[in-house]
């Protein structure tokens, strides 16, 4: 018992703090989920513009990234997300599409060792959603009790890429939760999902037609990938989701080779994201100590290989397909997918809502699709009925908020405040 006592006055390391970055204020730090290991979760608030989250009752945005094991700070910093960006050479800038006018922003490092999240020990990892989800939601447990304020308002969960796993999971547990009073209870109203991974059944069968359509392989190159294609279903069906996730990463980067290394994230460029500023700017000991209360031994990772590959089995399975029927009876839902996305294409979403089990499903389908404007510009193309919304944005890839942050600003306020879509 002494021995228990030692260790857990050791490794309970909770760290938090407040911090001004340009007049933008908020809290950040890490919470100890595992006492006896240490391993812990990042968290990073910014308050709404002229807002007081310990009073009012603007709602929480949650924001989580993808991967799985890249930070949420990543796409929160430079995909138009937090009042502050930060550009190639790490300098930091105000971002004028921020949410943070109308929203109180919190984003979560998830799982352990994405961003500044970490594991003690392999006991501390657990590889499949439905598993690591348990200690995310002991983590909102501690976060809630540290600040109840936080969870007295509207919450709404957004994320991207794998977060179409993460983020139906978690929002099933939380409701699941709130039913039992002896849990703080979170007000959660809504999840959007930006270029969403969901179930690689439907996923996985597209790459060979959407590329073929943009005319940027052949008919003998659309058919390798078809073959490739029907070897994944039949792996996914027979429930060797590990074989198929690896044939699975080996097409599409077939489709890659064959394009001259068109990115399959944004199929307009071979350009890959230059994350070198950020991860300067997030290892820099000064912002570990006065911005992000981190310890001073902690790195940022922007992604963790080791955790996407952990994950290897998680990908293809379509435990999400089964979760939204109930969702959609409960909470709002929204997906977001950029045009020019071929990771998450328009395809393998779409057949993917259409075998949805939803009592509602073929009324969304029959729905009018809104040709939808900002600033005054085409931004996309919306379709919506009753809780579940589907957004395309036009010129823009795998994340949206790069390259069109206005136009997913402003999909975020309508979708949250109830605004209409034109």
């Amino acid at each position: 018992m002494l021995l228990i006592f030692l260790l857990t006055t050791i490794v309970n390391g909770d760290t938090s703090g407040t911090f001004n970055i340009n007049g933008f204020t908020g809290t950040s730090g890490t919470i100890s989920v595992n006492v006896l290991t240490g391993a812990s979760i990042f968290y990073w608030q910014f308050t709404a513009q002229n807002g007081n989250i310990t009073s009012d009752t603007r709602p929480l945005v949650i924001w989580t990234g993808g991967g799985p094991g890249c930070s949420s700070s990543l796409s929160y910093l430079m995909g138009g997300i937090a009042p502050v960006q930060i550009n190639a050479t790490g300098n930091l800038n105000n971002n004028p599409a921020t949410w943070n006018t109308k929203v109180h922003l919190l984003a979560i490092d998830f799982p352990y060792d994405a961003g500044y999240s970490y594991s003690s020990q392999n006991s501390d990892l657990k590889n499949t959603t439905l598993d690591a989800i348990n200690y995310l939601y002991l983590f909102l447990q501690d976060l809630s009790t540290d600040y109840p304020s936080w969870f007295k308002r509207d919450v709404y969960w957004f994320g991207e890429d794998y977060s179409g796993h993460f983020i139906p999971a978690i929002a099933s547990l939380i409701l699941q939760n709130n039913q039992n009073s002896k849990n703080n209870f979170i007000p959660l109203k809504g999840i959007a999902i930006d270029g969403p991974w969901l179930d690689g059944f439907y996923q996985t069968q597209y790459y060979d037609t959407s590329a073929y359509n943009l005319g940027i392989i052949n008919s003998i190159q659309k058919n390798n990938l078809l073959q490739n294609e029907y070897s994944v279903l039949s792996m996914i069906q027979a429930g060797n989701y590990t074989d198929a996730f690896n044939l699975w990463r080996y097409t599409y980067g077939q489709f890659e080779f064959m394009t001259g290394n068109l990115s399959v994230y944004n199929v307009r460029t071979t350009s890959s994201l230059n994350i070198t500023g950020i991860s300067n700017y997030m290892n820099d000991a000064n912002v570990k100590k006065t911005i992000t209360n981190v310890p001073a031994g902690t790195k940022w990772v922007a992604c963790d290989q080791d955790v996407y590959d952990a994950f290897g089995n998680d990908f293809m399975q379509g435990f999400v397909t089964t979760m939204m029927p109930g969702l959609l009876g409960q909470i709002k839902v929204m997906f977001i997918h950029g045009v020019d996305d071929l990771y998450t294409n328009t395809l393998g979403i779409s057949q993917w809502i259409e075998a949805l089990n939803w009592k509602y499903t073929s009324n969304f389908l029959q729905s009018r699709r809104n040709i939808w404007s900002v600033q005054g510009n085409i931004a996309g193309y919306v379709q919506t009925y009753s809780n579940l919304t589907y957004v395309q944005v036009s010129g823009a890839s795998h994340s949206v908020g790069i390259e069109q942050p206005y136009a997913f600003r402003d999909s975020a306020f309508r979708f949250i405040f109830n605004q209409g879509w034109n």
